[in-house]
């Protein structure tokens, strides 16, 4: 199925969209315009590839991807990393010139927030570039993978950028249902993996029913996607709309998907695909393992699944990103603009006072949202639902609520209405609420707290201070213009 999207796209954006099927092609844009670095120099797994994908995050900016050609011990096998790294790159992917500005880009994601009517061109197996090789038998991940550990204590080898396709076992023909998502996956045999989901996540929903019914649980774990789809296997859509429409939304042009061996959905073009059946009631310890927090998650018993075929293109190339650090990696940058965008979305029906929603930090774990305050107490109750979005339920954690003249992006000014305009009253602690259990301050895993902070201005009947008008800062074009005048003459 196919259809055109209506839409306010700038023809950059289309010609993008059209122009970009698959990792390669993104690759090749990147290249372009100087946001790909080849790196031809023999290699380790470990802890080269590590060190590697480090280094290329921290320019969250501008840091390029870095496509790896000679990995020791693994001839003719690529790796690939920061592909997402940066903010430069994700302007590339959505059609915007380099030096888009954060906050720019929120309000390009949230303006292209499409319907989830799916833009779909259907590729025949045969014809599909994924599945030009196919191994059903003796499959051995250890050989067709350049696996290495992401943190040097994690317990074992990980693919931690994967797109997982998993269908609802109990409503298996229901595209909407059909989830594709990113869960860590660690190897723990030549054909034996583990899944790592929380039970709020549709793969989690999928789980739970296929055990509750003694039901089969086929998935298809794609590896080097089209880059628009790895961003929205990362964000919280809600459980009966498809990822795939949301991405397909919005590049504005079809995807391109054709059938995995065991019947899913899957991107034609994507570098690989592992196929595997859950073995119901059977569980695995797995970890520890280096989250976004920064900090081990520890060893848990987790789901088994049984791989039954692999189909790869010619000279594959294996995506992976570096995550586990305190600073800034790709996976903030691949998560944080989609979080911010979804739960924006997900709030503006009920509350359209919403302004801007920064949840760029720590999975969105601490998030900044912006109101146009309505009356006193308005911005606790915003706050209260955006904790019962699909997202908000395991993650946000600290929210702190800013008014309309406060940029939730500049952290300076976030700052400063903390500083200014924040009470003790305004401070609202829940207890014992569920949360993602990768957060290292919970006593109990998947239970904690959540921190409401309500730095919005005083309205009545509150009690306004007597010192509370704002001095009018010179703002607009004439500022804009005497700061371009100071910048050259510091050049001369």
């Amino acid at each position: 199925m196919s259809a055109e999207r209506k839409s306010t796209l700038s023809p950059e954006a289309i010609a993008i969209g059209k122009r970009i099927k698959g990792l390669r092609d993104f690759l090749a844009l990147l290249d372009e315009n100087g946001q790909l670095a080849v790196w031809e120099e023999e290699v380790l797994p470990e802890p080269d590839i590590r060190n590697i994908s480090f280094a290329a995050g921290r320019d969250a900016m501008n840091g390029p991807a870095v496509l790896l050609n000679n990995i020791k011990g693994y001839p003719d096998k690529q790796v690939v990393v920061g592909v997402h790294g940066s903010f430069t790159n994700l302007a590339l992917l959505v059609g915007q010139p380099k030096g888009t500005s954060v906050k720019e880009l929120f309000y390009e994601m949230v303006n292209r927030w499409g319907s989830d009517e799916p833009l779909i061109d259907r590729v025949s197996p045969a014809r599909a570039p994924v599945h030009g090789n196919r191994v059903e038998d003796a499959v051995n991940l250890y050989e067709l993978l350049p696996l290495y550990r992401i943190n040097e204590y994690d317990g074992g080898f990980y693919i931690d950028k994967s797109n997982v396709v998993s269908r609802d076992p109990s409503d298996p023909d229901d595209f909407g249902k059909q989830n594709v998502g990113i869960y860590r996956i660690q190897v723990h045999g030549p054909d034996i993996f583990s899944l790592d989901s929380v039970p709020s996540h549709d793969m989690g929903q999928h789980i739970r029913i296929a055990e509750q019914e003694n039901a089969a649980l086929n998935i298809a774990v794609m590896i080097g996607n089209h880059p628009a789809m790895a961003m929205f296997a990362a964000t919280p859509v809600n459980y009966d709309e498809s990822e795939y429409a949301y991405a397909s939304q919005m590049m504005g042009a079809p995807l391109q998907l054709t059938k995995s061996g065991n019947g899913l959905d899957i991107l034609a073009n994507s570098e690989m695909v592992i196929e595997a059946r859950m073995i119901n009631n059977e569980r695995i310890l797995e970890g520890p393992f280096g989250e976004f927090p920064g900090t081990y998650s520890g060893v848990r018993r987790l789901n088994v699944f049984k791989v039954t075929a692999v189909s790869f293109r010619d000279a594959p190339i294996f995506e992976s990103l570096y995550i586990g650090s305190k600073s800034w990696t790709e996976h903030d940058t691949l998560v944080g603009i989609n979080v911010c965008a979804t739960v924006y979305n997900q709030l503006k029906p009920s509350f359209p006072e919403i302004v801007a929603v920064n949840a760029l930090y720590q999975d969105g774990m601490t998030a900044v949202i912006a109101v146009k305050n309505r009356f006193a107490g308005f911005a606790k109750s915003v706050a209260l639902r955006a904790l019962g979005s699909p997202h908000g339920l395991m993650f946000l954690k600290n929210l702190i609520m800013v008014d309309s003249d406060i940029d939730p992006f500049d952290i300076n000014q976030v700052i400063w209405s903390l500083s200014n305009r924040t009470r003790a009253d305004d401070i609202v602690i829940l207890p014992n609420m569920p949360l993602c259990d990768a957060d290292p301050s919970a006593e109990i895993g998947g239970k904690g707290h959540r921190l409401i902070i309500d730095a919005t201005a005083y309205m009545p009947p509150d009690k306004i201070s007597v010192n509370n008008n704002l001095v009018e800062s010179p703002t607009g074009a004439v500022v804009d213009e005497l700061e371009r005048i100071i910048n050259e003459l510091r050049k001369k």
